[in-house]
């Protein structure tokens, strides 16, 4: 994957983890130090299989487990991670090794780009999420109170996906990633999204040749998207995101992200409609792909102020304009003003109608 001034070599295949040694090989001329990090995720037989590749390079390997961290996605565990690589005499010329999750993944990202001006790196996703997004970009890292406020585009030498490792799992584990195959493919172009119909059942089925072709399509999206030279164009890895994060502010931790990520695209697909003009073909096509894909309308009951609010709260906290990553067509996805009653309006019939989801499963 080619980002103009960095290139990141990303593999991906059906038991990746046991071709890592030959894999490896090429990250660095003259392998010394690597420092593993990584989450509760891999079991300590996966872990070892990654030790043993890397040391059968060349490597001498640390560990540092983040598993028992509350918030591995902050400022905080970063500095934690610098302290180690110190302490383990981490150079450019050295390794640090992701293993696990979006989060980690993400921390490792962050340290990476950042010591001595840029160190190597390798990530080995365990999700499916991870493997859709940690090329192009981070989950950013809370500072104190503030949640997702520091990123840096990741510099990864290599990223190893391994399907193995989300084949087969339960819809809690994968729907975020399904929702990203999703938004990913809208993004890229009117000929995949009308292609990603196709997949559904192949990707719900973990079918090797259809979940890796998704995966690949979605790289070629997130990667059109991070490297345009219009600033526009570079938020359509955001489409969704303000709602997500507005409804988690609202509905509270416990309601799982991927349900909430395809909330956010529900409702500014609605919100598009207007602001932009998408086809309101567009914008059932896209309910039924989600719910043919294993994930529902997510029932609730919310006041439309604390709504609205908690949307302008969302952008304002990164931006000082009220705009959106909302589609006009398949392949164009660009930030856009949304005009207060309009949003009012969607944002009344919106929650209308998941109260009425949350009666009628009261009802039952």
């Amino acid at each position: 994957m080619n980002f103009g001034k960095t290139c990141t070599d990303f593999r991906i295949g059906s038991g990746a983890l046991e071709d890592l040694p030959r894999l490896i090989k090429s990250i660095a001329g003259e392998p010394k130090r690597a420092l593993l990090v990584h989450d509760a995720l891999p079991s300590e037989e996966k872990l070892e299989c990654v030790r043993r590749a890397l040391v059968d390079t060349g490597y001498s390997v640390e560990f540092m487990s983040l598993a028992s961290v509350p918030s591995i996605a902050s400022i905080e565990t970063a500095q934690r991670v610098f302290a180690t690589m110190e302490s383990c005499h981490i150079t450019a010329d050295d390794l640090l090794v992701a293993v696990g999750g979006v989060e980690v993944c993400s921390v490792v990202s962050f340290c990476t780009r950042t010591w001595c001006s840029g160190t190597s790196a390798l990530a080995i996703p365990f999700t499916l999420d991870a493997m859709c997004t940690i090329s192009t970009s981070m989950r950013a890292l809370d500072a104190g109170s503030s949640r997702e406020m520091i990123s840096i585009q990741p510099g990864w030498d290599m990223i190893v996906c391994d399907i193995d490792l989300v084949v087969g799992k339960a819809i809690d584990q994968v729907g975020m990633g399904y929702a990203l195959l999703l938004s990913s493919a809208f993004a890229q172009s009117r000929r995949i999204w009308d292609q990603f119909a196709e997949k559904i059942d192949g990707i719900v089925d973990g079918v090797e040749i259809t979940l890796i072709d998704a995966l690949c399509n979605t790289q070629t999206a997130r990667a059109s998207a991070v490297r345009s030279a219009n600033p526009s164009a570079r938020n359509a890895v955001n489409y969704g995101v303000t709602t997500m994060h507005a409804l988690r502010a609202c509905l509270g931790d416990d309601v799982p992200d991927y349900l909430l990520y395809a909330e956010g695209l529900r409702f500014e697909a609605r919100l598009a409609h207007d602001a932009c003009g998408l086809d309101v073909d567009l914008v059932f096509e896209q309910d039924d792909r989600l719910d043919d894909l294993g994930i529902e309308e997510l029932p609730f009951k919310l006041d439309v102020d604390r709504f609205i609010a908690a949307l302008h709260d969302a952008r304002f906290v990164r931006s000082n304009r009220f705009m959106l990553s909302l589609p006009k067509n398949p392949g164009s996805i660009r930030l856009s003003k949304v005009d207060e009653d309009i949003l009012r309006r969607h944002a009344e019939a919106y929650l209308a109608s998941r109260a009425e989801l949350l009666e009628e499963g009261d009802a039952e």
